[in-house]
């Protein structure tokens, strides 16, 4: 995956049109505060204190456009895409470290990526269909510029 750096300075805006997008103010996620962007519940946000920075991005793989979340996914180096099964994201992201289930229908799978940039990988993938949501998560700590 590529480098902090690099993922910081990404904006949904540049994938999608901006009309689209709704600027997000004040927003909880993971006990911390955000700004950010989102179309339905693909979100991209930054945390208060470094609105400059993006930490999170998450992929709604049903409602983004096929050509927009291929691009995403080039330009964060990581070769997925939706509808794949449990087994093969194994593949690509190792073990999970967690699984969740809150429903019969799917899991939430939580990969930890180390090389060459540490990223926290979330994955909830249907019983029937694959990969339908995506969360990409600079650690909480970790410094980027």
């Amino acid at each position: 995956m590529i480098s902090h750096d690099r993922f910081g300075v990404l904006r949904l805006a540049s994938f999608l049109p901006h009309a689209q997008i709704v600027e997000l103010r004040d927003w909880e996620f993971m006990e911390r505060r955000w700004v950010g962007e989102t179309i339905g519940f693909s979100e991209w946000l930054r945390l208060e204190g470094e609105p400059n920075v993006l930490r999170s991005l998450a992929i709604d793989f049903g409602k983004l456009p096929n050509s927009a979340v291929e691009e995403i996914l080039r330009a964060i180096d990581l070769p997925i895409h939706g509808g794949m099964s449990f087994e093969q994201l194994r593949t690509i992201l190792g073990e999970p470290y967690e699984t969740q289930r809150f429903v019969a229908d799917r899991a939430t799978y939580e990969f930890f990526s180390q090389e060459p940039h540490p990223y926290e990988v979330s994955c909830t993938v249907l019983n029937e269909g694959g990969l339908v949501y995506l969360v990409v998560m600079v650690p909480i700590g970790e410094q980027v510029a």
